[in-house]
């Protein structure tokens, strides 16, 4: 991943793909304004400041497409890789908390989106077919925003990229460490 130090850090997209003029000004502030310097010069300041504006923008477009918050989406993405799960489950999935995953799960309920099932003891989730419905449009959304995301780099280096941010990651618990 290259990146050109101490200019604007901008992502460009190809000329086949329009800017649209409709997009809400918070998202735009968010995705266009240039990085502060301090995200040039630390590592976690950059990640950090990335993941901002992903997640700004990804709320804002879930949210103007479908009307679901990124809570939501992510549990509805992380539900359909399971035929049923658990609450617990779907969060780590997620990778949400799982006070966050109860309070959504039940705006999905609501939704019709998915239904609970009891599994013996435990009740277990799964998506509903108009969940299910939801969920395949939002995955080729994702695919879509993932390829602009990555545009420019081969596959070889999106690999590369996603295996040092896996291992950027792991390195956390060593992060705040005395």
């Amino acid at each position: 991943m290259r990146l050109l130090m101490g200019q604007q850090s901008r992502m460009r997209l190809p000329a086949t793909t329009p800017r649209s003029a409709a997009r809400p000004e918070a998202e735009v502030q968010a995705v266009d304004r240039q990085l502060p310097p301090l995200a040039h010069d630390y590592t976690a300041w950059l990640i950090t400041s990335l993941a901002a504006r992903l997640s700004r923008g990804a709320s804002s477009y879930y949210a103007r497409e479908w009307n679901i918050g990124s809570t939501e989406y992510r549990l509805l993405m992380a539900l359909g890789h399971e035929d049923v799960c658990s609450a617990i489950s779907a969060a780590t999935a997620a990778d949400i908390d799982k006070a966050a995953a109860s309070r959504s799960l039940q705006v999905l309920q609501g939704e019709g989106l998915v239904e609970t099932v009891r599994r013996g003891r435990e009740m277990q989730i799964r998506l509903t077919a108009d969940g299910r419905s939801l969920r395949s449009k939002l995955k080729a959304a994702s695919d879509r925003r993932d390829r602009r995301l990555t545009h420019g780099l081969s596959p070889a280096e999106v690999a590369r990229l996603r295996a040092d941010l896996c291992r950027l990651i792991d390195n956390l618990t060593f992060m705040n460490q005395g």
